[in-house]
């Protein structure tokens, strides 16, 4: 799979939501406004890539143990192109990094 084709529609918005909060996939699908069945795959493709990771935790209500989903690490998908040269690459992001972006893309 074409590493782009990740941050595009559930995928993208389940990774918009996970950047804020751990979720359960109940909560995702809740908010993106789709099916369980349609998030569960997103996640488990999000979670191959090692973008994602799962937390057990108690349900206090139901009695079982719920699942929470939280972004794995800090990345930045970088995508530069100009004349002469193109490249597309996947980069784990260190805390000065993560800080220079946040106010470049404002």
């Amino acid at each position: 799979m074409e590493l782009g084709t990740l941050f595009t529609g559930s995928k993208w918005g389940i990774i918009e939501l996970l950047a804020k909060e751990e979720l359960s996939p109940l909560e995702i699908a809740g908010r993106l406004n789709t099916t369980i069945s349609n998030i569960s795959l997103q996640i488990r493709l999000l979670e191959t890539a090692g973008f994602l990771k799962r937390k057990k935790t108690s349900n206090v209500k139901a009695g079982k143990p719920r699942t929470l989903f939280s972004l794995s690490d800090d990345f930045g998908f970088i995508i530069v192109f100009s004349r002469g040269f193109a490249k597309k690459k996947l980069v784990r992001l260190t805390k000065e990094q993560k800080e220079v972006l946040r106010k470049w893309i404002k």
